[in-house]
């Protein structure tokens, strides 16, 4: 080094200090800003300036370890940061539980504050809680302590030769530990297993001093605090209460006769209570058999709804009924004696509908299956033809080869592709195709004067039609198909006409029934085949005869019925009302509202904005669309009737 310029050394001095403090930085207890003293240290490092490679080899690597020192340093300051962080969470939570936290929680909780934080605000947050916890915990053990006293006490007088104390004490000793309170689980087995051995000496010595009265008087005592619980246990437990009390009846009758002086006082305790008890018991199986009578009634309505529709072939709907039975049937109670012969018919019933279910689908499926295989065949035939004549048949046996299921469109559009191809070019077959059709079109022609007893017919010529796809005959196609669908207009106007002329006496019929109904008047519903042709009539007809019944859920039902039919009719009247021109004190948003309601309550939702406004603007259709509505009350329907008629009659359209 006494080569070394002075220069040189300065700046090797500086370079060895800046390595010390790095060194000396964990140990400094200064580290609220760690990762800036230990950038600031490198920058003063580096900034020393250049040394020869001799050192800087040396001292480059004497920095990168103590650099190293000074990052675990930062690192373990971190972490004590952190800690001391969830330190001070761990005494929000604790004090936060308050005395759901434990004595030995709080004891740990103050070791690490000890060991982590010099902060004694969290010592004194803890404080109140432990002090809390300790006087808890020497209650605890005051109690504990006094019925191991009286433990002590019962277990010394029952080793004492004279029992004559044990016999006075006792009493006293048995108010004491009751006087207690809460005694913790090991004090408790130690006195009372020592209150046992007292009451065998004492039974002993009644023995040995012939006193057998006093002692069937100590357990008639013992009898009679038993049938008091019993007679104050909740109401789900009289069943077993009722088996206990037979226990205690025969254990009384076995027991000896008491002295003569406690007679008057015992014997009659006890007939009034197991008078009480017996009388709750009573009760409760009087209410349990009427339950039971109601549910084996339920059920047997279940049963044979169960047993009318197992034979349904309505597979989808008659299933989800089926499935609400089977839920209607877990909702309710046992039905007692009769729970099994009930529950093996209705199960029956499920079993022959599911599984005639399954057969018909498998069956669907095989028939499916043969289908498309047919029609795969008939398709690789028609890929192949050469024969006109060929070519007709195999379209009807394409036509007769059954559905396919999902794959129809596919493979019909594979069988018109080959078919199509086969008739491309062939001006005979064209010209004979449009004679068929031309010939179909003048039946059509025909079907115009029956068109309601034609629809089938005319659906098979459509298809036809559409299957021969005449280019020729489209325009007379169309033209022949208005003339068709104004002839079933008409009709169908006729028919609306009709209904609409039958509704009011039957909608009349059934309205005065559902107000009478709510007026609690008897009611005699008429028979729900008379509202045939109006089935919200129908569906309101059966609710209202099981509300009649007291089927509680169908009056509920039946209510929503009615509010969901007054909304559809009142929107009716208010359409109607606004095509004759007649002003309403409700606006467009009210009767809107009352739309939103009526689909809301009648499931109708999603409806489109193009069958709204056609059916705003036919008075016809709202018409008989206002015959076919729900049940309502009778004076309610009376009123809208009155202005149906009146914007009917400034219409036109007047029945």
């Amino acid at each position: 080094m006494s080569d070394v310029s002075e220069e040189l050394r300065a700046v090797l001095h500086a370079k060895e200090k800046c390595c010390e403090e790095l060194l000396k930085l964990p140990e400094s207890g200064n580290g609220e800003d760690y990762a800036g003293m230990i950038a600031k240290i490198c920058a003063d490092y580096a900034n020393c300036g250049q040394v020869p490679p001799e050192y800087s080899e040396v001292l480059d690597k004497k920095f990168s370890e103590a650099l190293e020192v000074a990052k675990k340093g930062a690192e373990k300051f971190e972490a004590r940061k952190e800690a001391e962080v969830q330190l001070v969470k761990d005494v929000e939570s604790i004090v936060a539980a308050g005395e759901l936290a434990t004595l030995s929680e709080v004891n740990a909780l103050e070791k690490r504050i000890a060991e982590l934080s010099s902060d004694a605000a969290l010592i004194e947050k803890l404080a109140p809680l432990k002090a809390a916890l300790q006087a808890e915990a020497d209650a605890e053990k005051a109690a504990a302590d006094a019925a191991i006293k009286l433990a002590d006490e019962l277990t010394a007088l029952t080793a004492q030769e004279d029992i004559t104390a044990l016999h006075d004490r006792k009493v006293e000793i048995e108010k004491e530990f009751a006087a207690i309170g809460k005694v913790p689980r090991s004090a408790n087995s130690r006195y009372q297993e020592a209150y046992r051995k007292a009451v065998v000496r004492l039974a002993q010595h009644y023995e040995t001093l012939d006193l057998a009265r006093w002692e069937s008087y100590t357990r008639k005592l013992d009898i009679c605090s038993e049938l008091e619980k019993l007679c104050d246990v909740p109401a789900a437990e009289l069943g077993n209460a009722s088996k206990k009390l037979n226990e205690i009846r025969e254990k009384w009758k076995q027991l000896g006769s008491v002295p003569k002086e406690k007679s008057e006082e015992i014997n009659p305790r006890y007939l009034d209570l197991t008078r009480k008890l017996q009388h709750r018991i009573d009760e409760h199986f009087a209410r349990k058999r009427q339950m039971q009578k109601l549910a084996a009634a339920e059920k047997q309505k279940i049963c044979e709804e169960a047993e009318a529709i197992a034979d349904s072939t309505n597979w989808n709907d008659t299933a989800a009924r089926m499935r609400a039975l089977q839920e209607q049937w877990k909702s309710l109670e046992r039905a007692g004696n009769l729970e099994s012969e009930l529950f093996a018919r209705f199960r029956a019933a499920a079993d022959k509908f599911f599984n005639a279910r399954k057969a018909a689908f498998d069956e669907r499926d095989r028939q499916t299956k043969a289908a498309v295989a047919r029609k795969k065949e008939l398709i690789a035939e028609a890929e192949n033809l050469t024969d006109v004549r060929r070519a007709k048949q195999l379209r009807e046996e394409y036509r007769n080869s059954g559905s396919a299921g999902r794959r129809e469109p596919e493979l019909y559009k594979l069988f018109n592709e080959a078919m199509d191809k086969f008739f491309s070019g062939r001006r005979e077959e064209v010209n004979a195709k449009e004679k068929r059709a031309r010939e179909l079109i003048a039946e059509v022609e025909n079907l115009c004067s029956e068109p309601v007893a034609s629809l089938e017919r005319s659906r098979e010529i459509r298809e036809e039609l559409r299957s021969l796809s005449c280019r020729e005959t489209r325009s007379d196609e169309q033209v022949v198909w208005r003339k068709f669908e104004a002839a079933l207009a008409k009709v169908r106007d006729e028919e609306r006409a009709q209904r609409i002329a039958a509704s009011g006496d039957v909608t009349m019929t059934l309205a005065a029934c559902y107000s009478s109904f709510l007026a609690g008047e008897d009611v005699t519903v008429p028979e729900v085949e008379r509202f045939a042709g109006f089935p919200k009539l129908q569906s309101a007809a059966s609710l209202l005869a099981a509300a009649v019944a007291g089927d509680s859920k169908a009056a509920e039902k039946l209510s929503r019925h009615a509010a969901a039919a007054a909304a559809e009719r009142e929107e009716i009247c208010a359409k109607l009302e606004s095509l004759a021109g007649i002003k309403n004190s409700g606006s467009e948003a009210e009767l809107s509202l009352a739309e939103e309601l009526q689909f809301a309550m009648m499931g109708n939702f999603g409806k489109s904005a193009d069958r709204s406004a056609e059916k705003s603007s036919d008075p016809k259709r709202l018409l008989a669309d206002f015959a076919g509505c729900g049940l309502i009350p009778a004076e309610s329907l009376v009123e809208l009737q009155q202005r149906i008629d009146a914007a009917a009659a400034i219409i036109g359209e007047g029945r």
